[in-house]
């Protein structure tokens, strides 16, 4: 009974705040939304599937910040993938979107922000989680270089995210856009004993 009445409320207070938004930004919301949901059932068992397969525990929280000063470009190593994961805006700036591979978290990007990293060739899952989780599977290759964008847009309480590969030429435009991510895990000191 109670957790009906919370979302009774909670209902009540979505409807009041849509209705104090000026009437364009409901068709551009509504627009967004379906951007960045799969638009089929099919659609969106595989993304769960691929989900499973990428994100990390959900208990791993990280501390991030921005490194201004140096903005590291490497080419991928002959036998690795070289793999980008930008955040090009300042949409939820505060907000941290994690990024997941195969199963464990590997980064965290705020707005303006980028990160890297190397992997085996095959194919991998990844997955973006923000207030949501968003999965896609990709193939990588040998010395090749890819751009992952963690898209941004506004959700009930915080940043949702959508996760989306970037040709070259975008993935190049919004890298330098952004600055270095540094980020660890909390409760895991850094640095080497």
């Amino acid at each position: 009974m109670k957790h009906n009445r919370a979302l009774t409320l909670q209902a009540m207070l979505f409807v009041v705040l849509a209705l104090m938004l000026p009437p364009g930004l409901h068709a551009w919301q509504a627009q967004q939304a379906e951007k960045a949901e799969p638009e089929t059932e099919a659609d969106q068992a595989k993304e769960g599937e691929i989900e499973a397969k990428a994100c990390g525990p959900s208990e791993h929280k990280f501390s991030v910040r921005t490194d201004k000063n140096q903005h590291p470009t490497p080419e991928p190593p002959s036998d690795k993938a070289l793999v980008y994961v930008i955040r090009p805006t300042m949409m939820g700036n505060k907000i941290q979107t994690k990024l997941g591979v195969d199963g464990q978290w590997v980064g965290a990007n705020r707005g303006n922000n980028y990160f890297f990293l190397t992997l085996e060739p095959g194919e991998h899952n990844f997955c973006s989680q923000a207030e949501n989780r968003s999965a896609v599977a990709l193939k990588v290759e040998p010395g090749k270089t890819y751009y992952l964008q963690q898209k941004i847009r506004m959700g009930f309480m915080k940043a949702r995210t959508s996760l989306a590969v970037l040709d070259e030429a975008e993935g190049k435009k919004g890298l330098a856009k952004c600055h270095l991510s540094l980020w660890e895990e909390k409760g895991k000191e850094s640095g080497k004993d």
